[in-house]
């Protein structure tokens, strides 16, 4: 009888922390649960304010500090971005009317789950971009893994080509820039001249088309390795690694692992333009 009393005891406690366990991860995902649909309730920034016609300050000959003001409030190009389409000159004036327009629609926000309690948002289209230069790095809060927003972020290769390590499963690659401007909202950097001149960013950019190609993508990159190596990497860690062989460093926190965040809010990047995100909160 004492026997079979310790094997009912023994069967009881382990029935106990069995449900112990079973509920403590019932309750983890739940809470991850909620977080994720608390965090797939993003919207597409616009503005609450009155869209006004940009005729007039686009034909000056000279624009002011007022001016520039008036049209980052109006399209979210900052006066790097404004000087950089008004260089194309007609073209350029039709581009900022153009990217005003999708500046104020109301876009429709959809969520592609791609993994457990992770989701990419995007809006119905692909909307109007800042011309790109070489050099350039592409930032977006779009991604998120339950309610953690870890964003993403590319290298302008071109015109019209980004590198980007994005999914487990893959490897990193050119691709179209375009990947970009249908999600949720996305900002254009710019290196800051006193960083890196020109000829530095065409060094950069070549060095990580050449070397930086077909490596596998690990969402952890920096915690589970070496933050310093790349035998495996993530969307921010790559860019990072490329400008770090060349002594600049666009991680803002200095931490064992770059983020999309982290270089958002780089002292060494200038914005040029911002997409569905508040102009005066940005990703801060």
């Amino acid at each position: 009888m004492a026997k079979n009393g310790k094997k009912l005891a023994k069967k009881i406690i382990f029935a106990i922390v069995a449900a112990c366990i079973i509920g403590a991860i019932l309750i983890v995902a739940l809470g991850l649960e909620i977080a994720f649909v608390i965090s797939d309730k993003i919207e597409c920034w616009r503005p609450d304010y009155e869209k006004e016609d940009l005729t007039e300050v686009l034909n000056k000959t000279a624009l002011d500090d007022t001016d520039y003001e008036f049209l980052y409030a109006q399209t979210g190009l900052t006066k790097a971005g404004v000087d950089r389409a008004l260089s194309r000159g007609a073209a350029g004036k039709a581009r900022i009317k153009q990217i005003q327009q999708d500046f104020f629609a109301e876009h429709t926000v959809t969520n592609a789950k791609f993994a457990p309690y992770v989701c990419t948002d995007y809006i119905e289209k692909n909307v109007a971009n800042i011309y790109y230069e070489k050099g350039d790095i592409l930032i977006s809060s779009s991604t998120h893994i339950s309610g953690v927003r870890i964003g993403h972020a590319a290298l302008v290769i071109d015109g019209t080509n980004v590198l980007q390590a994005n999914a487990y499963g893959s490897v990193s690659r050119v691709s179209s820039a375009a990947e970009f401007t249908n999600r949720v909202n996305f900002m254009v950097f710019h290196v800051k001249d006193e960083t890196a001149d020109r000829k530095t960013l065409n060094e950069i950019v070549d060095y990580a088309e050449k070397n930086l190609q077909d490596i596998p993508y690990e969402g952890l990159a920096g915690l589970l390795s070496n933050k310093e190596e790349i035998s495996k990497t993530q969307c921010a860690h790559i860019v990072w690694y490329a400008f770090k062989q060349f002594g600049i460093d666009l991680d803002s926190n200095g931490g064992s692992m770059v983020t999309p965040y982290d270089m958002a809010n780089s002292p060494h990047l200038e914005l040029v333009q911002v997409f569905g995100l508040d102009t005066q909160k940005l990703w801060r």
